[in-house]
């Protein structure tokens, strides 16, 4: 018979209890990083129309296990690219009369600011690869908004096209949040030649990529317009985004 006050069963005792409170706040601290690590979904806009979809864009980092790339078609004076199209999907709302938004001369983009989302970032001009199909950010530029060299600049007469990630690598990017946007949100875009050009959204939509409004984004316009594009909806079984969202902006005076 073990007498009472054991030192040996006292100190057994003591040693599963501290054993258990450790373990306790291991899982604790484990359940918060899970938590705090864990990124929300990006706000989308409504879905423009329905259809199968495919993905012809850019990859994410090499070993990454999954693809961000955009599908944000061509400019169509060479043609729509890989997985996209000229469906009837055109912005609901027809841009606001810019008669009084004179254009601005040509001068390449240096960097956006959109407050409504947060959104400070340089940007850098990027161009077409050999299908045809618009190029995606990449490397250490993946994170910044991309001018295509190909449109107008910012403020000049046509749409001006700029498109970035809406995550990399499993992380947000910069343009996380842009399927927030709405009408009347302001978008700045500063230019080499010290000016800033201003634009103000007008229609935002989520298209399928297979069926990429290629003439409503590239398309001639009667004034000085702004698209922002970037990735949206589930992903495929390779990691792939189904959908493209599409901002629709004029330039107004500053």
């Amino acid at each position: 018979m073990t007498p009472q006050g054991d030192p040996r069963r006292n100190g057994g005792r003591r040693t599963t209890v501290a054993v258990l409170a450790v373990l306790a706040l291991a899982g604790a601290a484990l359940l918060a990083f899970a938590l705090s690590s864990q990124v929300a979904a990006p706000p989308q806009p409504e879905l423009r129309s329905q259809g199968a979809a495919s993905d012809g864009g850019g990859t994410g980092p090499a070993g990454s296990g999954r693809t961000d790339g955009l599908d944000a078609g061509t400019d169509p004076a060479t043609g729509p690219g890989p997985g996209a199209s000229e469906p009837s999907a055109q912005p609901t709302s027809q841009a606001p009369d810019a008669s009084g938004s004179a254009a601005l001369p040509a001068s390449e983009p240096t960097s956006l600011r959109i407050d409504s989302i947060g959104v400070d970032q340089r940007v850098f001009p990027i161009g077409l690869g050999q299908d045809g199909a618009l190029l995606a950010p990449r490397g250490e530029q993946a994170d910044l908004a991309a001018w295509f060299e190909g449109s107008p600049t910012p403020g000049e007469a046509g749409p001006s096209v700029i498109e970035g990630h809406v995550t990399w690598g499993g992380d947000p990017s910069v343009f996380f949040e842009l399927g927030a946007l709405a009408p009347g949100d302001r978008v700045e875009v500063d230019r080499e030649d010290g000016t800033t050009a201003t634009f103000e959204v007008y229609d935002s939509a989520r298209y399928p990529k297979d069926e990429f409004p290629t003439v409503a984004v590239y398309g001639r316009t009667d004034g000085p317009e702004l698209r922002l594009i970037t990735c949206a909806g589930d992903l495929d079984e390779d990691g792939h985004h189904l959908d493209n969202t599409v901002v629709f902006a004029r330039l107004i005076e500053n």
